[in-house]
This record gives C-alpha cells, structure tokens and sequence, in this order.
C-alpha cells in the first residue's frame, strides 16, 4: 500500500504537468494585500465568479484549513509565446494547466485521505458562471485560485523549488495541492 505522499507524486506525475515540486507547508500564510490585488480586478473575475473573491469566502478560512496540511506539491504548466502579445497562446496555457488539474484533482478525490487544490486563476469549469445569481453548478468540482486564498504563487514556487518565471516570452500557470 503506497503513502499518501506517493500517491499524490504519482497522479502528479500522470497527469503531465511541466513542471512540479514538493514543499512543506512550513510558513505558509495567507496575505490581504494578494486578496487586495485580487480586488484591483485586472483579471475581470472579481465579483463575477463563485471561485474568486469575494464569493469564495475569507482568506482567513484558507488559512485555517491550510493548517491541516503538512505537504505542498506545485505544478505548472508553461506556454511558450511568440511575442508578449500572443494571447492565444497565454489562453491556451491556461486551458491546458486547468484541464490537467482538473483531472488530477478528479483522481485525488478518488483516494482515501483529504487534501486542498488551488488552482491558477479563476474556475473555468462552466462557459458562464451563474454568480451572483444561482448557487454554483457544481461546487464540488470548483477550484479556488492560489491567489483567491491570498497565497503569493511565487514564494509558493520557489519554496517548492519550480521557476515561477521561466523567461522572456513565456507564461506560467501555478496550482498545488495540500496534503
């Protein structure tokens, strides 16, 4: 019978992300300033989605929970653009990042123990959220962004030892999984 931890660096590793890395969850804190940056609303999901804030609860609740977990494991996917510009590519790094993720979180609900996936921006499970209108569609399929629970996604990278920058013209797309 394999560990928890095995198990989680084995579906990691099938589900084909970039890049990937290990930590504890030794010093990790929530921060409001990441929350506040949330609110500055440069990605146009603020308020308009279940998964981002200020739907998706308090920092402080994600910090709460994320006491439960000793382990971290960062994955990563990386687009490689033609120029700065290419948002195509930025979209389709996003989409492949939360395909896979969402598949490594569809397996890990498989096992039997508890863990906490954040995700890189905002749901995209539904083509258009049903906030503030409806209760989300499937709650149980919906993941928070690191940044929604007011983790910086670079400290969490490099603590982890994954780039969080992987140089010019690229685009990096982060989640984790607690454990």
């Amino acid at each position: 019978m394999s560990t928890v931890a095995e198990t989680v660096e084995r579906l990691v590793n099938e589900a084909g992300f970039d890049y990937v890395g290990a930590c504890t969850t030794e010093g990790f804190r929530t921060r409001p300033e990441v929350r506040d940056m949330c609110a500055a609303n440069l990605c146009q999901h603020y308020d308009k989605s279940w998964s981002c804030p200020p739907a998706c609860g308090e920092i402080e609740e994600y910090e709460q929970r994320m006491r439960a977990f000793d382990n971290c494991m960062v994955v990563q996917t990386v687009g490689q653009m033609e120029d700065a510009f290419d948002f195509e590519t930025v979209k389709e790094a996003a989409e492949i990042q939360d395909k896979r993720f969402r598949e490594l979180v569809k397996h890990l609900y498989e096992e039997d123990f508890e863990f906490m996936p954040l995700g890189a921006g905002t749901c995209m499970l539904c083509p258009e959220c049903s906030y503030p209108d409806s209760p989300c569609r499937f709650p149980d399929k919906m993941v928070v962004s690191m940044e929604a629970a007011g983790l910086v996604v670079n400290e969490i990278c490099t603590k982890a030892n994954v780039e969080y920058n992987h140089g010019e013209n690229t685009i990096s797309f982060s989640g984790c999984i607690l454990y």
